[in-house]
Formats: C-alpha cells, sequence, structure tokens
C-alpha cells in the first residue's frame, strides 16, 4: 500500500490535469475523463464517478469519501486548480497528530456566513441552505466557530475519519453541495480536531500549493 496518495477529480471539463506538480514522495491519482491521445507519466488517470446529472456532486463523491477510492495511509485531496510546489511529505506533517489538516478560511470563520455568501451568489438553491442551516441551528451549532476550505485536505485514513467522511458526504447528498457548509458541521459535530496549514491556500499567500484559476489552458494550447 502507498503511503502518501495526492488525488484530484475533475468534471464536467471544468479544470485541466495540472502537470506542473511536484511528484516526488507520493502516488498521484485523477479520476478524470482525459481527452483523446492524453498521456500521463505521474497520474494514474482512473474513471471518474458519472452517475449524478451535476458534475460537481460526481466530483466531491471522490474528495468526500476518500476512504472508499484512495488506499494509502494518508491522502491529500487538491481541486483541480492546484498544482503542489513541495513533496507531500511536507503537508503531511501539518497533522501533527491529528487526523486531518487544512487552511482556515480566509475571509469567514462561520459557517453561517459562508451559507449566507453562497446564497447572495447564487452558488446553489436557496431553499435548500435555508433547511440546512436551520437543521444546524437547531441542533445548535454556534456561530463564529471556525471555517475550514476545502480545496486542500489532508488525512490519515483513521476510523474516526471514515466516521467524518460518511457524516459529511451525508450532509452533502441531503443538502447543499458547497461542501465548506457540510464539512464544518460535521467537523463540530464529531468533535474532530483539526490541524491548520499556516498560510491561506489561495494565490501565493503559501509555500505549498499554487492556485490557478478554472480559467487555465494547457501549456500546448497557450
Amino acid at each position: 500500500m502507498n503511503r502518501i496518495t495526492v488525488y484530484t477529480a475533475i468534471t464536467g471539463g471544468k479544470d485541466y490535469l495540472r502537470t506542473d506538480q511536484n511528484f516526488s514522495s507520493a502516488k498521484f491519482v485523477a479520476f478524470v475523463e482525459p481527452p483523446p491521445g492524453f498521456d500521463s507519466k505521474n497520474w494514474e488517470i482512473r474513471n471518474p464517478y458519472s452517475l449524478f446529472k451535476d458534475p460537481r456532486r460526481n466530483a466531491r463523491i471522490h474528495k468526500i469519501l476518500t476512504h472508499q477510492y484512495i488506499e494509502s495511509e494518508y491522502s491529500i485531496w487538491m481541486d483541480g486548480i492546484f498544482a503542489l510546489r513541495v513533496p507531500a511529505e511536507e503537508l503531511i506533517k501539518f497533522l501533527n497528530g491529528c487526523d486531518i489538516a487544512m487552511f482556515e478560511h480566509n475571509q469567514r470563520d462561520c459557517l453561517f456566513d459562508e451559507a449566507s455568501v453562497c446564497i447572495s451568489l447564487k452558488l446553489d438553491d436557496e431553499e435548500t441552505i435555508k433547511k440546512q442551516v436551520n437543521k444546524y441551528r437547531k441542533e445548535q451549532i454556534k456561530e463564529h466557530n471556525g471555517l475550514f476550505e476545502t480545496g486542500i485536505v489532508v488525512r490519515r485514513h483513521t476510523k474516526k475519519i471514515e466516521e467524518l467522511n460518511n457524516l459529511w458526504w451525508s450532509e452533502l447528498s441531503v443538502f447543499s453541495r458547497r461542501d465548506q457548509i457540510s464539512l464544518n458541521y460535521a467537523i463540530k459535530k464529531l468533535g474532530i480536531q483539526v490541524n491548520r496549514i499556516p498560510g491561506s491556500m489561495h494565490w501565493d499567500k503559501n509555500s505549498y500549493a499554487y492556485m490557478g484559476s478554472h480559467t487555465m489552458r494547457r501549456e500546448d494550447e497557450k
């Protein structure tokens, strides 16, 4: 079994598979339908889940249920817009005794505020999000109780993380596809301790992964 797997999922043609990664010290897996003739010496290509009408949910089932798709002691999920700058070991060290590590949100510290932003920007169905946050308020989830980015998720594959993954996916399946809302609920519900990766995952504010954009083109198309 591989010790560390870095993985991503790209569906609906939203991103191109990035080849400017630091491929040392880990296995790299991509759930993607590559264009004809595509070949990669570094990425192991696997067929993505495709049964949902929503391509975002097809990608996020891999992202969330990592214990069902990745066979390793540790995993590092990266959204398709990211390129790892350092050996994967450099991110694993931020677990530091915990089972999960992420960047804190660089603008908000509250899942309820995140839900409000998602509604205002029309990122998902308003009524669905309202039902979700009403449930969380009834379960006495506190405001301003932390918020994490989900573009990069470092996990140690333990039974507790499997429990977290399953609850996270259950909430996303019933409610909004905006996974930051349901993740932070699941963390608080299960009492999971999360270690912080220093800095921000956005743009050029960390030394670990470069964040591009969804409009980036492949090098051979520039």
